[in-house]
């Protein structure tokens, strides 16, 4: 689980886009209409997360494709039949977050082999895991670390969502990786809050993560 405070993300130019898109979209007169006088204002949080959703789900459409091709199916299946065995997860459970794995490292450009390590080491790929520390989901995302982005997916109960907690996860290791030049070691130690301090964390996710890349490549 992971500690610091969120850093700029990659889909910032996704968000940006969607929100023009969304705002050329609106009638003009819903542009221009104010608030009646004594009546609540709308709080700006419903927008920002109407546009979040809305860059979700756009991002989504565009990994379609490439979660269907021949050899991501492929991946999907060798992958999915190993998490199956080794911890006991449902077949369309394991299917389920193995594409979300492989559509996040599309996104974010990391292996998908090392967002499922994550997964194994943080969670053991139990869906509604909470740490003592409160960080919760797949991949032990700490909503207090991260409210803007808690605000970007709908509110910290979100993270149960396989989905949306893959996908956020994924953007803070993502996040990482930049403030520390690319330093995997160094970004998971951050990612687990064990930066500075004595922690087996990285080379626990870097033998499950070499596992996963011999299951892909072996079949």
């Amino acid at each position: 689980m992971e500690f610091t405070g969120c850093v700029r993300d990659r889909v910032a130019l996704t968000l940006n886009s969607v929100l023009l898109g969304a705002v050329l979209s609106m009638p003009l007169a819903t542009l221009a209409q104010s608030p009646k006088a004594g009546g609540d204002d709308q709080p700006t949080q419903t927008l920002t997360v109407a546009i979040a959703d809305s860059a979700l789900t756009a991002l989504d459409d565009d990994a379609d494709s490439t979660v269907t091709t021949p050899a991501n199916q492929r991946k999907i299946a060798r992958l999915s039949r190993h998490i199956q065995n080794r911890y006991q997860v449902a077949g369309h459970r394991a299917d389920a977050i193995v594409r979300e794995a492989i559509d996040n490292g599309h996104r974010h450009q990391i292996d998908p082999e090392l967002i499922l390590a994550i997964i194994a080491v943080e969670s053991t790929f139990k869906e509604r895991a909470v740490s003592r520390c409160g960080a919760r989901g797949l991949m032990q995302v700490m909503p207090g670390s991260h409210s803007r982005k808690m605000v970007q997916i709908g509110g910290s109960h979100q993270l149960f969502d396989p989905a949306k907690n893959i996908h956020i996860g994924s953007r803070i290791l993502v996040n990482y990786l930049d403030d520390h030049d690319g330093n995997l070691r160094r970004a998971l130690l951050s990612y687990n809050g064990s930066l500075g301090s004595r922690s087996s964390f990285p080379e626990r996710v870097m033998r499950i993560y070499r596992d996963l890349q011999r299951v892909t490549t072996e079949g």
